[in-house]
């Protein structure tokens, strides 16, 4: 069993301890019993708890809110004291409280011990083992301030309940999964939290709620491995050290890059060197910085003459040198005792315990100002912009509990202080004078704050109110290093509040409101020392997304990039199985007069997750010793700045890199982002959704991966010029001047990259498939070329390797316009033409015109033919696509080196791959004679100088072709197979890949009982008899003789549709229709043919057509086809002969059928008296969601959340 399966485990029964507990004591679920009417031996208890509870209800304001929130807080502090010992046991910091032996008749060896001197116990429940452990918490309290007595949640359960939880303890290092030595790791503890919360945070993520300050900790929980902390520690803490030291034997244990070769920083006193994590969670930067800490405090005493204690190093480290802040005052607690059983194990028995810690959650609470601002009147020379700066300073303390480290207490007050550029506008008495006023307010801040815990009555009131104390001197200090993984929250996730504080405190003058981490590189920053070392670890958006330029400015102008790792995404070695991140860490110095070159680690690249880590061990083992990597690039930080926006585009040349210094396509052409129609339901349409497409006019919204033509599936209501949606107030209509023109659309979203089509004038584009409209009308083409070359494409994902390139990454293009651009333009129009005459034999395209299984042979035969023409024409465009790509690195004029660079990312073009003599041959025949496409002579001489190749090996997998997305271009790519070749193998493989045929075959029959419906009078069809005309699968059938296919033929057809034709329209087709037509994430399904269905007894089955479905047409389902099937099933009823059991079984079932067909009826009923009335233009999902809603059909054709949406539709 995996180690969370256990803490949850352990959890619940812990959960259902401490629910109990409560319970007895009167606090029940519901509502609180007085405390007399309890029995009198629980009456003190209860008051205690009554304590405990008044803080969260004063908090939450619900008693049933609070009585969790006390239980929560008491299942984890026994949770943590008791996965404390077992890690100190581990450790052999002392006897065995928990664990349990043979050897020691089944109990702890300390709890034998400790019977002995308490014999009395021997007999008591489970031998004393709430006593004893009881009498073990109070030792343990003398040193650890979460074993005293005092500690606020220190509650136990009853004997028979600890044992239960003890014996689930001891069974995790029992089980196989977990290991014998799991308590032994310095991060256990922080592991054990993770797992612990693993309910609250698939809750959230289930919820689909924007991330509110309450919820950053669940949201953004993601523990950091031991590998990444150490690398960043020995960068930051390591390096700030070897500054001081450079000849230290330090370097010769760790591994730090960039040490000086002469001392740059002069030394202090190791005791002055302070470390803070401001988003420290269970402190795993903290433990890992003790260990190194301690190196270092030893290395003073041995190599420099240092006079320290080695008994209070440990002490020393954990009072001087470590501070840590979470909002989690969870993760703090894992925190502090981390940090006290690591100088235990450090310091051996005989050290002395650290007195504190200062590790601080910020979950306090302080009254308003009103209530506190006259203490603040004392101070000297007010003024009323000193009073509005207090008032603001206990606000932002006053909001640590919702924003912990981001607020900015000590920043606030020194807005109003001298600074470099405005010292010389004070004189020197009035700087005395500010400077006196932040002494003193600092003074009375403490004091107030002080005042306030005194007030409380209870323990967990002075708790919160030492902490409120303790974050006041932490945020208020400067550190020489700064460490974190913070949250990773989206600005477009964040709640109310939590979006008003950052725009508030983290947008202006510089733009870091983007992301929470965005704003912690900035507080981390802040908090660091002028000379000061900061390493993070967080997505590496920051590094090239448009909306991180800020960000990037300020790290390339206010600190110097010592060491970058641009990881990517590695679910083997960093974050886990389930979070789908790309990471960076990093190093930054805030000393920018530091002008060495930064190191840069590409372990994103061309390597499977995997193998990271490792890669990463060998790149910096070889930089440290001097040894080439391909994986290492240096550069001055400088030379980021010279593209546009500052992407951290590292890896590229010098030539390269001027590329982006010349003419861009912002030069040449106008990128445009498209408009938000302020709702797609309302107001956007897939065209078989309308008839009058004047109206419902072309709406370019990007779709799947596509180049050169098509996606062009959707349609916004423009009716009366668009003016519904020009007056709805949600709506933004952005450059309406390019709306109808002719230009370049694109997809932007998904991981194969960023595709370019040819837009047809008469349209406007969508957000999600915004534009490109040239400058000059003759450079469309050309610039359609140039855009879908594999060189752009790289360039691409230099400026934004995320899955949605944005408008403002293309305006960075660097663009070069050839003196041939006649050629690049021929070979786009080619290409753009064969897509668009594909799409002729596509259901789904506007353009549809006749299925391409012919009347005039088989249908195998047929099926084949077609089969092997659209691969003539996909390859004949991968062909041209390989002159374009050689045309584009000639006008770029690409050195070998950056051809290699591009190629080795994107790969070298599947057009320029080998073919065999034979392929080459008759590849060559069929285009010169049956293209309706004449190929260019530049294609011809491509062709002809191709490398021929007898060794290729025989595809065999040709079954798998345009499974899975794997269409022609991609199938080609995997087997990294010329098209040519993958043509010529195919057309004498005789294969036919089973899902396209089948797909074939059911937009052919799709195609058929669309006609059919539209022909009969009222777009209504049975699938069974009786029902007053002929089923659906006769009239098929007449349809497919009258367009010229045979019996056989229709046979065949039907063969390939998987199952018989009945049974194919009862069971599958409508299922089929509905996921063939999911063509945008956000947009529904929109079957325009509907299976009405009455359930499993199949009382009525009816299929219609959304062109002519009415609320009349509903009313003839109820009164003409329900009434003729309930006539039909009437009359069967009453002439069967029940005396035998044959007849009684069918009697039976038409019974239940007709009892279903009744239903059915009432449901029809009920719709039609809710005025149902469907109109064509209002669209399927809200046409048919009343429907779905009472079971009406074959299949859910809506998902929940847009049934809900369609139901309550107002339009």
């Amino acid at each position: 069993m995996k180690l969370i399966n256990h803490v949850l485990d352990i959890r619940r029964l812990i959960q259902q301890a401490f629910d109990n507990r409560f319970s007895r004591m009167g606090l029940r679920k519901e509502a609180a019993l007085p405390v007399e009417q309890i029995p009198a031996e629980h009456q003190e208890k209860r008051r205690k708890l009554d304590e405990l509870m008044s803080s969260h209800l004063s908090e939450l304001g619900d008693y049933e809110d609070a009585r969790q929130a006390a239980i929560n807080e008491c299942v984890f502090t026994l949770f943590n004291r008791i996965a404390a010992i077992k890690v100190m046991e581990s450790k052999e910091l002392f006897p065995e409280i928990i664990t349990r032996r043979k050897e020691n008749a089944g109990r702890s060896f300390e709890h034998n011990v400790w019977l002995e001197n308490h014999s009395e116990e021997r007999n008591a429940e489970r031998e004393g083992l709430k006593h004893f452990l009881s009498n073990q918490f109070d030792n343990l309290g003398e040193h650890i301030p979460l074993y005293r007595k005092d500690y606020p949640y220190a509650l136990m359960p009853t004997a028979d309940e600890l044992n239960e939880i003890i014996e689930q303890f001891n069974a995790i290092e029992a089980d196989a999964d977990c290991g014998a030595d799991v308590w032994k790791g310095d991060d256990i503890l922080g592991w054990l939290y993770e797992n612990f919360n693993a309910v609250e945070k698939e809750a959230l993520k289930q919820s689909g709620e924007k991330t509110e300050y309450n919820k950053v900790s669940l949201q953004s929980q993601v523990y950091t491995p031991q590998w990444v902390v150490k690398f960043l520690v020995d960068n930051t803490l390591g390096k700030a050290y070897m500054e001081m030291f450079p000849d230290s034997r330090i370097k010769e244990k760790y591994q730090i890059a960039n040490i000086p070769d002469h001392q740059v920083r002069h030394p202090k006193d190791l005791r002055q060197m302070r470390l803070l994590d401001p988003a420290c969670g269970s402190g795993n930067f903290l433990i890992y910085a003790f260990s190194l800490f301690h190196d270092l405090y030893v290395d003073q005493m041995e190599n420099y003459e240092r006079d320290y204690s080695r008994r209070d190093i440990p002490k020393m480290i954990v009072e001087n040198n470590l501070f840590g802040v979470d909002l989690d005052e969870r993760a703090a607690q894992i925190s502090q005792i981390a940090l006290f059983i690591k100088a235990r194990e450090l310091g051996g028995h005989r050290s002395h315990w650290p007195a504190y810690t200062n590790v601080v959650s910020t979950h306090f609470f302080l009254d308003d100002y009103e209530k506190v601002k006259d203490t603040f009147e004392t101070i000297d020379n007010l003024d009323e912009s000193k009073r509005i700066i207090m008032q603001m300073i206990w606000g932002d303390l006053s909001n640590a509990y919702k924003f912990g480290s981001l607020v900015r207490v000590d920043e606030t007050l020194d807005k109003i202080l001298p600074n470099d550029s405005n010292y010389n506008l004070f004189a020197q008495q009035e700087m005395e004078d500010m400077f006196s006023f932040k002494q003193q307010f600092m003074n009375q801040l403490r004091q107030k704050v002080n005042e306030l815990g005194e007030l409380g009555s209870n323990a967990y009131t002075l708790a919160k109110t030492n902490d409120a104390i303790s974050f006041l001197e932490i945020i208020a200090n400067k550190y020489d290093v700064v460490v974190a993984n913070p949250p990773y929250t989206d600005s477009g996730d964040f709640g109310s509040e939590l979006k008003a504080f950052i725009e508030e405190n983290y947008k202006k003058p510089l733009k870091f409101n983007s992301n929470l981490y965005a704003c912690f590189i900035k507080r981390c920053c802040e908090l660091a020392e002028d000379d000061g070392k900061v390493g993070m670890i967080h997505p590496h958006t920051f590094m090239f997304i448009k909306t991180f330029e800020d960000v990037r400015k300020f790290m390339l102008e206010q600190t110097h990039i010592n060491v970058m790792v641009d990881y990517g995404l590695d679910r083997v070695n960093l974050f886990g199985p389930g979070i789908l991140l790309d990471a960076t860490f990093y190093t930054l110095d805030m000393n920018i007069k530091d002008k060495t070159a930064g190191i840069y680690f590409n372990i994103t690249a061309n390597q499977q997750e995997k193998f990271k880590k490792g890669s990463l061990a060998q790149a910096y083992s070889d930089y440290l010793n001097g040894q080439p990597n391909d994986r290492v690039y240096t550069l001055p930080q400088s030379k980021l700045k010279g593209i546009k926006s500052y992407p951290f585009i590292y890896w590229i040349s010098d030539e390269f890199r001027e590329k982006f210094g010349g003419q861009s396509l912002n030069d040449v052409a106008d990128p445009k982002v498209g408009i938000n129609s302020g709702g797609n339901e309302r107001y956007v349409r897939f065209h078989w959704e309308v008839q009058n497409l004047d109206e419902w006019i072309q709406y370019s919204k990007g779709g799947p991966y596509n180049k050169w033509f098509g996606n062009f599936w959707v349609r916004i209501n423009w009716k009366n010029d668009g003016k519904e949606i020009k007056e709805n107030p949600k709506s933004i209509l952005r450059s309406s001047e390019f709306f109808f023109k002719e230009g370049i659309t694109y997809s932007a979203s998904g991981s194969k990259g960023v595709s370019f089509r040819y837009l047809p004038p008469g349209g406007i584009a969508d957000v999600g498939g915004s534009c490109i409209f040239p400058h000059n009308s003759e450079n469309l083409f050309s610039l359609l070329a140039v855009l879908n070359s594999p060189l752009i494409r790289y360039i691409s994902d230099c400026l934004n390797p995320t899955v949605n390139i944005q408008v403002g990454d293309m305006q960075r293009f660097p663009i070069a316009m050839a003196n041939d651009d006649m050629k690049l333009s021929l070979l786009a129009i080619q290409n753009r033409d064969i897509k668009k005459y594909l799409c002729s034999f596509s259901l789904i395209e506007l353009d549809y015109k006749e299925s391409p299984i012919s009347t005039s042979v088989d249908v195998i035969i047929g099926i084949s033919n077609f089969f092997n023409k659209e691969n003539s024409l996909l390859t004949q465009i991968l062909l041209n696509e390989s002159i374009i790509n050689k045309t584009v690195f000639e006008v770029y004029e690409l050195s070998e080196h950056d051809k290699q660079m591009v190629l080795d990312k994107e790969g070298i073009p599947v057009g320029d791959l080998p073919v065999s003599h034979e392929a080459k041959a008759a590849y060559k025949q069929w285009l010169m004679s049956e293209s309706e496409f004449k190929p260019t002579n530049d294609v011809l001489e491509h062709l002809e100088n191709l490398e021929e190749r007898d060794d290729l090996p025989k595809i065999t997998d040709f079954d798998t072709l345009y499974q899975n997305n794997n269409e022609w271009e991609e199938f080609c790519i995997k087997r990294n197979v010329n098209p040519v070749e993958a043509w010529w193998q195919f057309k004498n493989a005789n294969v036919l890949p089973p899902q396209r045929t089948q797909v074939l075959a059911f937009e052919l029959i799709t195609d058929v009982i669309r006609t059919v419906l539209a022909k009969d009078d009222d777009g209504i069809i049975p699938l069974g008899d009786r029902l007053g005309e002929e089923r659906l699968a006769i009239r098929i059938e007449k349809d497919m003789m009258e367009r010229g296919y045979s019996a056989a033929q229709f046979s065949q057809v039907c063969q390939l549709l998987g199952c018989g034709l009945e049974k194919y329209l009862q069971e599958r087709f409508f299922q089929q229709l509905s996921d063939h037509l999911n063509l945008f994430m956000y947009l529904p399904k929109t079957p325009f043919i509907w299976h009405l269905s009455s359930g499993s007894h199949h009382a009525i089955e009816l299929y219609i057509s959304i062109y002519k479905w009415s609320r009349d047409a509903l009313y003839r389902v109820r009164s003409i086809y329900a009434a003729n099937r309930e006539a039909a099933l009437s009359d069967r009823l009453n002439s069967i002969d029940t005396s035998n059991t044959e007849g009684r079984m069918e009697a039976q079932e038409l019974r239940a059928t007709l009892t279903e067909l009744q239903e059915f009826c009432q449901k029809v009923d009920d719709l039609l008296a809710t005025g149902y009335d469907p109109k064509l233009d209002d669209g399927v999902g809200k046409n048919i969601a009343p429907l779905q809603k009472r079971k009406m059909l074959s299949y859910e054709v809506l998902n929940a959340g847009q049934l809900k949406k369609y139901l309550n539709a107002d339009w």
